[in-house]
């Protein structure tokens, strides 16, 4: 009997959230600790099996066993990750290599980003009200940063967005204010910049690492910068800005997605096409399309998803009922099983061949896409 392998992208009741222009930037994902059986240095890759999960690297070679309640995970190459053991009521942390770094109480402290992890701890305040505040641990489990305040997020870049009060300010890793508490709304940074909003109900603009205003707040809707560009919106159309805040291509789409090797998937009068920087269509012909990452981006020309390469032409032929972005070696993808409903997840590789879940069960034991 095929198994339905469900990706678990986002895993804990314990998310520490804000938003730029209405979308979240800011997220943490979410017993003894079991042996592994592959030792490697590769990204982690969440897996579900039966209904417990575990982690395969870029191989698709089993590292932490599928014997955990939940997990939790950065998705960034060499990053650590965390399973949950809720018998226990514990979480334990891992390396990428599957060795074990600390044990932590269930769901008291969030993914590791730049060697720190949001925890978070009850305190009394006037009165005798219990509140919570927040703080962060080191890649030891060890407390780096005091449980102060009263909002926190995941560092980017050396930096995090926290609130002692409503507005907010960045530390460092150190828990040192390197930006005071000014804005109402922030975002990760990512490039060397961070969307800012100073007044609630205001626009956006755009300071870079030392505080300084680099983009005036004037846009309706900001996001973070990828390969050079961000997408903003005046007016209820979407263009691009560089870091001076100067137009690469000025609000006219319904929809923008982010550049990515000089590419990003827009909507204009109802259609859907590639553009290069210039805002020149390049390629077209597709309903759907996502980012490119190491020349390979997911694209659908109509019912089935496949790879295309930054020329537009298929490398992985459109058989997929959907598709992802390569995130490092591997892209979460989805088939149906033949004559039902049911929706298989799984992982796929450059080469076209599906990693995870094992032959068995996948549809006519299937593994390699033309």
């Amino acid at each position: 009997m095929l198994k339905k392998i469900a990706i678990t992208l986002l895993l804990t009741a314990m998310v520490f959230s804000t938003n730029v222009g209405g979308q979240p930037l800011h997220k943490a994902q979410a017993a003894g600790a079991t042996t592994t059986k592959v030792q490697t240095a590769d990204q982690l890759y969440p897996i579900e099996v039966d209904g417990k999960y575990g982690f395969i690297n870029g191989k698709g070679k089993i590292v932490i066993e599928a014997v955990y309640d939940e997990v939790g995970y950065s998705g960034v190459n060499g990053g650590t990750v965390y399973v949950e053991d809720h018998a226990a009521k514990k979480q334990y942390y891992f390396s990428s290599a599957g060795s074990k770094l600390f044990e932590y109480k269930l769901r008291d402290a969030g993914i590791l980003y730049n060697d720190r992890a949001l925890y978070m701890k009850q305190a009394q305040i006037a009165g005798g009200v219990k509140v919570t505040r927040y703080g962060y641990i080191d890649s030891q489990g060890k407390v780096a940063i005091q449980p102060v305040y009263t909002r926190a997020f995941n560092f980017s870049e050396g930096l995090a967005s926290v609130n002692m009060g409503k507005a907010s300010g960045y530390i460092n890793k150190k828990g040192e204010l390197v930006i005071p508490y000014r804005y109402s709304s922030t975002s990760d940074f990512s490039e060397s910049m961070a969307a800012v909003m100073l007044a609630f109900g205001g626009k956006y603009g755009y300071i870079d690492t030392t505080g300084k205003l680099r983009v005036p707040p004037r846009y309706d809707y900001a996001t973070p910068f990828s390969d050079g560009a961000a997408v903003v919106s005046e007016n209820g159309k979407y263009g691009y800005i560089d870091k001076n805040g100067k137009y690469l291509i000025k609000p006219q789409f319904s929809m923008a997605q982010p550049f990515s090797e000089g590419l990003a998937f827009v909507e204009r009068n109802g259609a859907t096409f590639y553009i290069n920087k210039k805002g020149v269509k390049v390629i077209q012909g597709f309903t759907a399309g996502g980012l490119f990452k190491g020349g390979l981006a997911p694209a659908s020309p109509g019912q089935r998803y496949g790879y295309i390469n930054t020329s537009g032409r298929f490398v992985i032929k459109p058989q997929l009922y959907w598709a992802d972005a390569f995130n490092g070696e591997l892209a979460v993808i989805s088939l149906l099983v033949p004559n039902s409903r049911e929706e298989i997840r799984g992982y796929m590789n450059r080469s076209g061949t599906i990693v995870w879940p094992p032959a068995s069960e996948l549809p006519g034991g299937v593994t390699k896409l033309p």
